[in-house]
């Protein structure tokens, strides 16, 4: 939410969001606030008298507002709790008795809160005087990740468009409007002594259907005991046969079928005709408040629930010109038969009307200025010119600001996207690679995925969003176990006349964008930086799952994906990854200058735990020979780039398996349909080597200018009887479950990869609400939009696939 608000003044809000109810409240009712403690710490003092006002004057009919502080939603991992929450009448959460006999406060339910109230004596979120908006003080920063949870739990648990909160700061109160754009604040006002606009916003709100309200009318819930809700039930015992390999697909549909989360109807306003897609729990959610804020569902279409599953997409994409849709880019590629990519059924934006409009203010407020296009300039102006003063802030200080901070030499940028709802149905149903079985089949999964990725881009289409989340693993009828390149929501046309950017922050998901892309926000991604990032994906799930000498993986992890540096005002790219590409090695510390550091090494499993024999006859894993080759190549980039490197690592040698190790013996077993599509293999000279020339950097970069080097090296080594591959040599996953956060870094927290969170392609863990605020507000603050921190793991897709050549 980094540049995401903007404060208006009352009446400016009450006029854009707030419209009028025929039936008209008594003007009495304006203070029946008065009476509310507002001691200094003591904000548990204040429930009560605020519930009960609002209750006896009937502010709400229809509704109740219940104080929920002592608990959080049962079904969340997160004991999240706002202070107060609006609920309709029969659905209005109620105190209980506990398994322990003792009585149990009421506790919070995300699926019917219709809108939360937050009591503070403290400091306030919100600065007025600031550029962004925000407070910078340490409190303020934690009490805005805590509102920023509440929204956040609200829309992965509802189907909204916009969602409304009153901050209650003492004897002062805020009203807040959160869609995916962004967030409009009212400027602070005294609701003891002007209680009427309070009382009004929610008299009115009360009183609005449920479209005004922010709720999304092409979503219907599907009630608990109905036909239809039974009919879900029934499907996913269907052909159950845990045997048979594809059976995954009916066993995510059964788990999305979860009890404590509500199931609904969703409508894809498809060309020609509307269909309706049945759903439970979301097997993927976003982080965060502003936004995509995608949602992925395995789904049946309610003409044929007994027919077969697909893979629902719930998204709030961005509208621009610029940007095709993405079942548009789907639907192109399945013409040109481009193998391991998502087959569409459906798409289409969810009626004309579900946009967001946070941007709209802030363009009418700037409606003086000239303004550019918000998706092609790649960064905002966040900081206001040296030398320029803010004037008081009064009933029209947006206005005045907007004429203090006029720069009539440069233009105004708007820092709030314009998003639409948008779904989009495929029929692969897969899971996420982190389910690969062993070595051989997470490189032979990607190297699918990168085969799509050369196959679109020979078509004119380039993916520009590589990530551990976009390379997905699902089962073919007849090819069995392949990878799937999912998510082109950010893919472009090669031949596209906007190459200077049409976002206003980088493409991609952080830490698995090139070196090249992270220290160019606005560069344009081309083939090099695809295939860096399939590496960096490559190395990933490696470390999390295979045995190496890395022995703290989550230090390493975060150094290498997550970090960070400042380089002229802006993010770029951490230091480690830097290093290691440049250099063409990965390295790990020894942790004594007296002992040089490591090169990165796979190995086999432990003999003892196989055959009982010596470490020493242990072969060479395939993955040395595989990483050392592409370092060599990226290596030879960079020097060409910047300035030569100290030459690359060698071939690694490779033995014969030692009797007793269980290893891959078949090597016709995989399908290459490169193959049967006319494409030549490559005779460059794959292999990394010791020099320094200009003239072989150069020879060795041109691997990365196309795809088939890295296609053929793969193939390579999956096929050879040369290379041999372990069976049995998976682990659990290194990376520790509570992530990793330096003790040196007081701003780890908004790069913490946690087990659970965006990284691993689930539902992100909401923590304690004063833990979150750094995870909300990027820090350190920074003239450029943050780093995207918080996208790398997308759905989890995959069924029937593409008809073979």
């Amino acid at each position: 939410m980094h540049n995401k608000f903007i404060v208006v003044s009352t009446s400016l809000f009450m006029e854009y969001y707030v419209p009028p109810v025929t039936e008209k409240r008594n003007e009495n009712l304006s203070n029946i606030l008065k009476g509310v403690p507002v001691a200094s710490g003591r904000e548990t003092a204040m429930y009560t008298p605020i519930v009960n006002a609002l209750n006896k004057n009937k502010i709400c009919s229809d509704f109740t507002f219940v104080s929920t502080h002592t608990r959080g939603d049962p079904s969340e991992t997160s004991k999240e709790a706002p202070d107060i929450g609006l609920y309709p009448k029969d659905r209005a959460p109620r105190a209980s008795q506990g398994p322990d006999g003792h009585p149990q406060a009421p506790a919070t339910d995300w699926s019917f809160v219709e809108l939360c109230i937050e009591c503070k004596t403290g400091s306030d979120p919100f600065n007025d005087r600031e550029p962004d908006f925000v407070s910078k003080s340490d409190e303020g920063k934690k009490i805005l990740g805590q509102i920023l949870s509440y929204i956040e739990l609200m829309f992965r648990r509802q189907q909204r468009m916009c969602i409304f909160l009153v901050l209650i700061l003492g004897k002062m109160c805020r009203i807040i409007r959160f869609d995916r754009s962004g967030a409009v604040v009212t400027q602070a006002f005294n609701y003891k002594t002007n209680g009427g606009v309070l009382i009004e916003f929610l008299w009115r709100y009360a009183r609005w259907d449920r479209s005004t309200r922010g709720h999304d009318p092409s979503a219907t819930l599907i009630l608990p005991g109905s036909e239809l809700a039974e009919a879900m039930v029934a499907r996913a015992k269907k052909d159950k046969d845990p045997k048979k390999e594809e059976d995954y697909v009916r066993q995510l549909f059964q788990e999305s079928l979860d009890k404590h989360w509500s199931w609904w109807k969703l409508r894809v306003d498809c060309k020609g005709d509307a269909r309706h897609f049945v759903v439970g729990k979301p097997n993927f959610i976003a982080p965060g408040v502003a936004g995509r804020g995608t949602r992925g569902f395995v789904a049946l279409d309610e003409a044929n629930l007994n027919g077969p599953f697909y893979y629902l997409k719930d998204a709030w994409r961005v509208s621009s010109r610029h940007i095709d849709k993405e079942g548009t880019t789907l639907c192109y590629l399945n013409k040109k038969d481009v193998p391991y990519v998502p087959m569409l059924e459906c798409h289409g934006d969810v009626s004309k009307a579900q946009v967001t409009k946070t941007q709209d203010l802030w363009k009418d407020l700037h409606k003086d200025d000239k303004l550019p296009e918000a998706d092609t300039k790649p960064e905002a102006k966040t900081k206001p010119e040296e030398g320029k003063t803010r004037p008081k802030e009064g009933k029209n200080q947006l206005e005045e600001r907007t004429k203090a901070e006029a720069q009539p030499e440069e233009k105004k940028t708007c820092p709030f996207k314009k998003h639409k709802h948008y779904r989009i149905v495929v029929r692969e149903v897969g899971q996420k690679m982190t389910k690969f079985l062993h070595s051989r089949q997470l490189v032979y999964a990607l190297r699918c995925c990168i085969f799509a990725h050369s196959e679109a881009y020979r078509h004119g289409v380039i993916h520009r969003d590589i990530s551990a989340g976009n390379v997905l693993l699902y089962y073919h009828q007849d090819d069995g176990w392949c990878g799937l390149l999912n998510d082109w929501e950010l893919s472009k046309q090669t031949d596209s006349n906007t190459p200077q950017g049409r976002q206003l922050d980088r493409t991609g998901t952080w830490q698995f964008l090139s070196v090249s892309a992270l220290d160019n926000p606005s560069k344009e991604i081309e083939i090099e930086d695809e295939l860096e990032s399939f590496f960096h994906v490559l190395l990933f799930f490696a470390i999390r799952f295979l045995h190496h000498n890395c022995v703290l993986v989550g230090p390493f992890m975060h150094k290498y994906f997550d970090d960070y540096d400042i380089g002229d005002g802006k993010y770029v790219c951490g230091p480690k990854k830097a290093s290691c590409m440049k250099n063409g090695a990965i390295t790990l510390r020894s942790g004594t200058k007296a002992v040089p550091d490591v090169a990165l090494t796979f190995c086999w499993p432990s003999l003892k735990s196989t055959a009982g024999l010596d470490d020493a006859a242990s072969p060479s894993h395939p993955l040395n020979y595989i990483f050392s080759t592409i370092l060599g190549w990226i290596k030879s980039h960079y020097a060409l780039i910047q300035s030569p490197g100290n030459g690359t690592a060698a071939r690694p040698s490779q033995s014969k398996a030692a009797d007793g190790f269980r290893a891959h013996g078949v090597y016709g077993d995989l399908r290459f349909i490169d193959e049967t599509r006319g494409r030549k293999t490559t005779n460059r000279s794959l292999a990394p080597f010791d020099t320094d020339d200009a003239r072989k950097h150069e020879a060795m970069a041109e691997n990365l200018r196309s795809h088939d080097a890295i296609l053929d090296l793969l193939k390579t080594v999956l096929t050879s009887p040369e290379y041999i591959w372990p069976d049995n040599e998976k682990t659990p996953d290194k990376l520790p479950k509570e992530g990793h956060k330096p003790k040196a870094d007081p701003d780890a927290a908004s790069v913490n990869m946690r087990k659970g969170g965006s990284m691993h392609g689930n539902v992100p863990a909401t923590g304690s609400s004063l833990k979150r605020g750094s995870e909300h507000i990027e820090q350190p603050a920074n003239p450029e939009t943050p780093p995207k921190r918080a996208k790398s793991s997308k759905r989890k897709s995959g069924r029937k696939g593409h008809k073979r050549s």
